[in-house]
């Protein structure tokens, strides 16, 4: 993968994270598990492809 994406990977990521936390303060009361796995999974996705994305030199050491 190229890594000029890892920045649109973190901000699609933390735009998803922003809306599923808006989402479960509108709906407090009546929460939909299927709609907070619809939200976070793809969440999930791209904060792994800005993970593997992530330049050499920032990486932690393994």
């Amino acid at each position: 993968m190229n890594a000029k994406y890892f920045t649109l990977y973190l901000m699609i990521a933390f735009a998803g994270l922003a809306y599923l936390a808006l989402d479960s303060f509108i709906g407090y009361r009546d929460i939909n598990p299927g709609r907070v796995l619809l939200i976070a999974i793809p969440d999930m996705v791209f904060f792994y492809l800005a993970y593997r994305t992530c330049p050499p030199e920032n990486q932690p050491a393994r």
